[in-house]
């Protein structure tokens, strides 16, 4: 079962010498059952789309 938590925008916070604190996308897959809606939703591969419950690997 997957839990659902609504989330924009998912990004990994990791320490850089020279800039300090950066952000660095997560690689994510559209939806499939909302693109064939017409909504495009980004999800994490391997879990559930948080608008339709999905899963997306």
């Amino acid at each position: 079962m997957c839990q659902h938590t609504p989330v924009d925008k998912i990004v990994i916070p990791y320490m850089n010498e020279v800039e300090g604190i950066s952000t660095m996308p997560v690689p994510g897959r559209r939806c499939p059952a909302c693109l064939e809606r017409g909504d495009t939703v980004w999800v994490i591969p391997g879990k559930c789309c948080p608008q339709c419950g999905t899963p997306v690997n």
